[in-house]
This record gives C-alpha cells, sequence and structure tokens, in this order.
C-alpha cells in the first residue's frame, strides 16, 4: 500500500518553481510584477482618498 505524505517545498524548490525559462519568460514576469506594483499602489493612494473624504474617482 503507497504512503501519501503530504510535505511543504522549502525555498530552493519555490524558487526553481518561479524561476522563468528563458529571457522572455523572465521579461513578462518582470512585467507581471510592475504592473501588479502600479495597481497596488493606485488601490492604496485611492482608500486612502476616500478615506480622508476626497472621493474623485467617480468623476
Amino acid at each position: 500500500m503507497a504512503q501519501i505524505i503530504d510535505f511543504v517545498p522549502n525555498d530552493a524548490e519555490i524558487e526553481a518553481f518561479a524561476t522563468p525559462k528563458n529571457k522572455k519568460a523572465a521579461d513578462d514576469l518582470a512585467h507581471k510584477k510592475d504592473v501588479k506594483k502600479r495597481l497596488e499602489a493606485y488601490l492604496e493612494r485611492t482608500q486612502l482618498k476616500q478615506a480622508m473624504g476626497d472621493d474623485d474617482l467617480w468623476l
């Protein structure tokens, strides 16, 4: 009977999964990270404006 063992991969294994295999994949990953960073910054600014009562989102 086979045993099923659950394990958490270590950091090296996670990095191996996440590292791009070629230049195009690396560029695509960098672009996605940049877009995500800009979106998070935009959402943070929007939330701050709404919290301060300066809601010009719908103008």
